[in-house]
């Protein structure tokens, strides 16, 4: 254990005399978050232009005002004095769609009918279909509202639904768009935690091997499952340091809704960590040089990170490419966390499961190149 924690000290004193090494690790998280911030915001699909809608009222009365104010508690709404200037502000994406109020909008109300009201959007999905359920919930308010007029005024009513309305409208739709540009930032961050892995295990093994310290450090009382063991703990650890960084960055200071609690998606996170430290130092062990093994790391990372839905979102994919990603543990760590932000409680074992699979996988397979190189008197 001693030895374990001596090779520990001297990783983390080498690491340290090296400014850019640092840099980089401090750096990623940092500029994978505001470049999301900067694409997010400048495509427009910013959760103010997301969740908005624009508002023809051909009414212009109490109903049809009521109908805006409680609207515009739920989204961002923007009032519109016709269609035609409507369909220009979807056209420029100023807006995601337009409900247009008749002018028969509080007549129908008053007289219990249903007032026709239009609905226009050039898009299609989740956000059009809450937008639509939206609209629905606030003509049954207003519906309510008249029914309570009815059998007293409509001033009564008013001021009864402003001040003590048991109508209530409560949401438990998480902000999407932060969910996303979440998973993005996220799945940008794997990427980068198995190359820092290799960088802190595998890199480290076969720099050492060229240039011949590891055979000095065979000289002294440290042993090669020291060293080894040495070596992946401290790359582990520098992987949690950064995924406690990352987490923090977001939800501390750019106060992003990452949807789930932040240990939960640390954890997740860390157990990543883990498998990408396995995962290099399995390559690093197994591979005849440093630029093998940089070779090597480069293609599997960036494609597994591809296919697994981490740079590329995987619903937009082709059926035969999400079955694919299974086989990635980059999948398995953005699935679990999409689980956790519908869901807070839901059950993510089979995640674990898999990625400790990934992780007795990779495990094996350097213990078996471990073996191999020390009967060829490599590592000896």
């Amino acid at each position: 254990m001693r030895d374990i924690l001596w090779i520990i000290r001297e990783r983390f004193i080498i690491w340290k005399s090296h400014p850019l090494q640092v840099l980089f690790l401090l750096g990623v998280p940092l500029l994978s978050i505001v470049m999301y911030l900067f694409i997010y915001n400048s495509s427009g699909t910013g959760s103010n232009n997301t969740l908005s809608i624009g508002i023809v009222d051909h009414d212009q009365s109490t109903y049809s005002q009521y109908f805006i104010d409680e609207f515009d508690k739920r989204v961002q709404v923007k009032e519109l004095k016709s269609q035609k200037l409507a369909d220009k502000a979807m056209a420029d994406q100023q807006i995601t769609a337009t409900v247009i109020l008749p002018e028969n909008f509080s007549e129908k109300i008053r007289n219990e009918e249903l007032a026709k009201i239009s609905f226009r959007s050039f898009q299609a999905g989740e956000a059009i279909d809450a937008l639509k359920a939206t609209a629905k919930t606030v003509y049954n308010e207003v519906q309510t509202i008249a029914g309570f007029a009815a059998v007293s005024s409509e001033e009564t009513a008013f001021d009864f639904a402003k001040e003590n309305t048991p109508i209530r409208f409560h949401s438990f739709k998480k902000d999407t768009v932060s969910q996303e540009m979440t998973l993005q930032i996220l799945g940008f961050m794997l990427l980068m935690l198995l190359y820092q892995s290799g960088n802190f295990g595998a890199n480290s093994i076969q720099n050492e091997r060229r240039n011949k310290i590891y055979h000095r450090l065979m000289t002294t009382p440290v042993s090669k499952n020291a060293y080894f063991v040495g070596t992946a703990v401290f790359a582990f650890l520098a992987m949690v340091f950064e995924v406690v960084f990352t987490v923090g960055l977001m939800t501390l200071a750019f106060h992003i809704n990452i949807g789930l609690a932040a240990f939960q998606l640390i954890g997740m996170l860390a157990a990543f960590g883990l498998v990408a430290v396995a995962w290099s130092i399995a390559i690093g062990i197994n591979s005849p040089s440093q630029s093998f093994a940089s070779g090597v790391q480069s293609i599997l990372f960036t494609i597994t990170s591809l296919i697994s839905g981490a740079l590329i979102p995987n619903e937009i994919m082709p059926d035969f490419m999400k079955q694919v990603a299974r086989i990635t543990p980059q999948y398995w760590v953005l699935d679990g966390i999409k689980q956790l932000q519908n869901n807070g409680d839901a059950n993510i074992l089979i995640n674990f499961v898999v990625l400790a699979a990934f992780l007795l996988l990779f495990f094996s397979i350097s213990a078996y190149g471990f073996m191999k190189k020390k009967n060829l008197e490599v590592f000896d």
